[in-house]
């Protein structure tokens, strides 16, 4: 700016310092931390970072802070454990009327009084048809007035009834300021009739609880292809609608550590968890300010960094489930009832399990027998990164000190040395030793590390020495310990890595492991034909995807799960993996629901669907179950679905993309302090984010206030602005209207003209628009707010019915623009009553009736491909093959297409698969079970197994075996030829 001659241009110190001085006052700075390993690290804590939601205009009107009680789930506060499963302490626990007596603040398990004259005693704050209600004890003046024992005993036994909050109109102060009730004057409990402790530490201001969603995984931090291993960890407010969450905007970085483990980031995260965690911001709808806390709702990831949040030991393990007790040793797996066990969710783990485990591990670590502790982690399938180190450590000091004390002849107890004691008396005196050695260790390592334990307060340290206690964060997974959280079940399947990346690969791979280019170069051309209208998906690499089969990423596995299905034939898979591939493909589109209307039919769906998968593998390979854990977290995907939400809603895909800033700031940081530099850079970016968006902060020496009216419409209106901040509007496609082709490609025309070969006679010209020209349009907005473009598949509105149709054209008067007398030409299927007995889909039959229609009455979107088997369409050359933009001489295969009479409605696409089964009728997508006796099948294939499994186990063994002589000749090999080189070295003696 300064060459160009701007003047007053500051320099870049000035432009730093100014940026340093605003981060400090919008309250973001790294803290640091170091862990009960001793790894330093910085974060940025969630507590900072959502404050800036409430005082952020954009994001503030989104929040929603109460459990919502509906038939339709598609946002975490309508699953069940928003519902039904945390406790209603850890709920927002206040409620107010803020657009009439805002100062008015009603608090659980308080009294209050409606407008009726009625006492309540709210217990939940919740929202009920769209309105905010109560669930709340009704209670007498009378029992209130009783002693507390009376009405601690009396209030379990009363009926809970819902009470629309908007009928309360006084609270506890109100009425114990107007003395409508003479209170007791016991005040040494809580009681429904003494202040709710948060209203103490509120002083007058409204308070919420925000549920959090932290997500860690190791991301490199370059951007070549070597590994430079970081641990990150980010977190999405759960608060905020799934629309938003799914924008990389309002993914919030914590930390990232090149030495430092998730377990030891988590319990730097904990400490803003905990229930006396208030922090106070300023909310601008409000505009006041206020208090909240957080609580962490469920922990996405991948399955090895679940295992590891969950203290279990993985897929490598016999017990290999972090839910379940599932697992046991490869012959267990092989009995019918092992065998049958590994196809459905078996006994839940508990924290409190997996924490007597650990504390049981570290115990027998004391005494220094590493068998003895890797028995135990065998057994249970319990091994926690935090207590793996101290378990290291306490192995090597009892080594040491034992043979100090007890193998060590000259320096052992004196008994040991006494020949008069023998056998079973000198065993006892050996094994007391060893006993005290345990105790003293066990004393010492509960007094690890030392800096925190020398943090505790008197009174904890007099407890731990009176009863020894491991505490979590410092010996073992904080997560194991944290309020409202159950890691074990709320670690959920993640559709990323274990149905794109692992049910989805597996079938890829079983299939074309056999093909040969010819077979490979044949379902590439088919698959590049494939029509993608209706699917959201972007353009096919169907060669790239052939050529490099084994490296493909989630976005190919996602296409082929879709269209896949449509390209297979006799001639590149069996039968059986046919049927695998349609039960696929229904798993999909299931798992793939963004809104869930009737949880309990689609629960039953998609557990015959999981089921009929497992079923298939098991037909085509028994012992796939037994080998790849991935299988068996599919029976789990129902219960998270109750518990959470549609499986889309906590996918990881907007963690991984956000890894691409993580990087960039990595690749600029001099990696003295990466983990400092990385989270400054992008505490500062969270700044700027937050103040271009119109949001409030407070300097230290201020009042609070936002950026002038240039900058706060800075991100709203400059889109380039928005793409780098990963920020997208909400504004969607305004139903019934449509979008104009540019002017350079219209081409107005008489109505005959304009339909071209779509007109017929039954297509009058509207009387309104008699010798009118008409104009082409780009697309037409569906119902379902998505844009609808000639050649789309869509259901609309004809008449009383809704029929399947594809859009021939979308017209409009010229010079009328109202989207009102635009049209829409379609020609109308009808949807077969029965299933095709190839594919199990649907069949769109052509008609002779054209439909006009409104843009209005367009419902939705569906992807729909031509039924070549049933034609046995050929390939064949195709011309116009494009090259840097531009059309070649050369040909490439496509399909020929014989007839446009039959189609598929594609029941394996992803896009509306909800709205398309509300439409069909049932019989026509309700999946059926592939065995009527799973069981008896079951011990079938566990039958099988038994024959041939131990015979791989033993070939297995051999080639391991084999695998470990030739590793050690190598070595020899290669130790020998190092002592030949030196031995012809030439001596230069001085």
């Amino acid at each position: 700016m300064k060459e160009c001659g701007t003047p007053n241009v500051p320099s870049f110190y000035a432009l730093r310092k100014l940026q340093k001085q605003l981060m400090q006052d919008v309250g973001l700075k790294p803290r640091h931390h170091t862990s009960s390993l001793d790894n330093q690290f910085y974060m940025n804590h969630p507590n900072d970072l959502l404050r800036l939601d409430f005082s952020n205009p954009l994001v503030r009107e989104f929040l929603h802070f109460y459990p919502e009680i509906t038939t339709t789930v598609s946002e975490s506060w309508q699953a069940e454990k928003y519902v039904k499963e945390i406790d209603d302490d850890d709920l927002s626990p206040m409620w107010a009327n803020w657009d009439g007596a805002s100062h008015r603040h009603f608090y659980i398990k308080e009294l209050a009084q409606c407008k009726d004259g009625r006492y309540f005693v709210p217990l939940k704050w919740i929202v009920y048809q769209k309105q905010v209600h109560c669930d709340a004890y009704l209670v007498t003046k009378e029992m209130v007035c009783q002693l507390v024992k009376f009405v601690q005993k009396e209030l379990k036994n009363l009926k809970v009834i819902r009470v629309l909050a908007t009928d309360l109109c006084y609270n506890f102060l109100d009425l114990r300021t107007q003395g409508e009730i003479k209170f007791s004057g016991v005040q040494n409990a809580f009681t429904p009739h003494t202040p709710h402790p948060v209203r103490e530490i509120a002083q007058g201001r409204p308070v919420f609880v925000l549920r959090i969603m932290p997500w860690a995984d190791d991301v490199s931090g370059n951007r070549s292809k070597q590994y430079n291993a970081h641990m990150n960890m980010y977190i999405a407010n759960l608060n905020l609608p799934h629309k938003l969450l799914s924008q990389e905007y309002f993914v919030r970085f914590c930390a990232t550590s090149q030495y430092a483990s998730s377990l030891e980031q988590f319990d730097a995260l904990a400490e803003d968890c905990m229930q006396n965690a208030w922090t106070s911001t300023y909310d601008c709808k409000l505009q006041q300010e206020i208090l909240f806390r957080i609580g962490i709702h469920l922990l996405p990831a991948d399955n090895p960094q679940q295992a590891e949040a969950t203290s279990t030991a993985g897929s490598s393990a016999n017990f290999w489930c972090r839910e379940d007790d599932s697992g046991g040793s490869a012959t267990h797996r092989e009995t019918d009832e092992g065998y049958h066990a590994l196809y459905a969710p078996g006994k839940p783990r508990t924290p409190q399990d997996t924490i007597a485990k650990i504390k049981e591990q570290i115990r027998s670590a004391c005494l220094g027998v590493a068998t003895a502790v890797e028995k135990l982690q065998t057994e249970s399938g319990v091994k926690d990164k935090i207590a793996a180190h101290w378990i290291e450590l306490l192995l090597e000091q009892a080594g040491k000190i034992q043979e100090e004390r007890v193998y060590n002849r000259g320096t052992r107890d004196p008994r040991l040395n006494d020949p008069k004691i023998k056998n079973e008396a000198r065993q006892l005196v050996k094994q007391g030793i060893l006993n005290e050695i345990q105790e003293e260790l066990f004393d010492w390592v509960i007094m690890q590390p030392p800096e925190r334990y020398g943090k505790l307060d008197e009174k904890t340290r007099n407890a731990l020495h009176y009863i020894p206690e491991l505490r979590p964060g410092d010996h073992y997974n904080v997560l194991l310990r944290l309020r409202g959280l159950n890691p074990h079940c709320d670690s959920p399947c993640e559709i990323l890595h274990t149905v794109l990346l692992g049910e989805d690969k597996y079938v890829w791979h079983e299939t074309t492991k056999v093909w040969n280019d010819e077979q490979g170069s044949v379902f590439a051309a088919r698959l590049q034909s494939a029509s993608l209208d209706g699917l959201n998906l972007p353009p096919l690499r169907a060669q790239y995807m052939v050529q490099y089969k084994k490296s493909l990423i989630g976005k190919h596995y996602k296409a082929i799960q879709q269209v896949g299905i449509f390209q297979l034939d006799a001639q590149l898979c069996s039968s059986a993996l046919f049927e695998l591939w349609k039960a696929n493909g229904v798993l999909g589109a299931l798992i793939w629901f963004p809104v869930i209307n009737n949880m309990d039919q689609y629960l039953a769906d998609l557990t015959v669907a999981i089921d009929n998968v497992l079923d298939r593998w098991a037909i085509i390979e028994p012992m796939k179950i037994t080998q790849k854990y991935k299988l068996h977290v599919l029976s789990h995907i129902p219960s998270a679905v109750r518990r959470f939400r549609p499986s889309i809603l906590f996918a990881t895909e907007i963690f991984e993309c956000w890894n691409s800033v993580f990087r960039l700031c990595s690749v600029l940081s001099n990696h003295q302090a990466p983990s400092l530099d990385i989270a400054t850079t992008l505490a500062d970016m969270e700044r700027f984010k937050h103040q271009v968006s119109g949001g409030w902060w407070k300097p230290l020496d201020g009042d609070w206030m936002q950026a002038g009216c240039e900058i706060q419409t800075f991100l709203t209106g400059n889109q380039q602005l928005q793409r780098r901040l990963g920020w997208t509007s909400c504004d969607s496609y305004k139903a019934g209207t449509v979008k104009l082709l540019s002017k350079a490609k219209r081409q107005p025309d008489m109505w005959k003209n304009a339909l071209g070969s779509s007109w017929n006679d039954t297509l009058a010209e509207p009387t309104s628009h008699a010798n009118t020209n008409w104009i082409a349009c780009k697309y037409a907005a569906a119902r379902s707010q998505e844009p609808c473009f000639p050649g789309s598949w869509v259901f609309v509105l004809d008449g009383a019915e809704v029929s399947a149709a594809q859009i021939m054209k979308i017209l409009i008067p010229e010079h009328i623009h109202p989207d009102t007398e635009a049209i829409v030409v379609l020609q109308k299927f009808t949807v077969s009553e029965t299933v095709d007995e190839h594919y199990e889909m649907p069949l769109l039959i052509k008609t002779e009736n054209t439909i006009v229609s409104k843009p209005g009455h367009l419902l939705f979107k569906f992807n729909a491909q031509h039924d070549c088997h049933h034609f046995s369409c050929p390939l064949a050359d195709s011309p116009g093959l494009r090259q840097e933009r531009s059309e070649s001489k050369l040909t490439r295969k496509v399909r020929a297409h014989k007839d446009n009479s039959r189609f598929l409605l594609n029941t394996h696409a992803l896009h509306n698969a909800h709205l398309v089964r509300e439409t069909l009728p049932r019989n026509l997508t309700a999946p059926k079970p592939c065995f009527a006796d799973r069981r008896a099948k079951h011990s079938e294939f566990a039958s099988a197994l038994r024959e041939v499994g131990p015979e791989k186990r033993a070939q297995a063994t051999a080639r391991g075996q084999a695998t470990k002589v030739r590793n050690k000749q190598d070595k020899l090999d290669k130790a020998a030829g190092v002592i030949a080189r030196v031995g012809d070295l030439p001596i230069n003696i001085e």
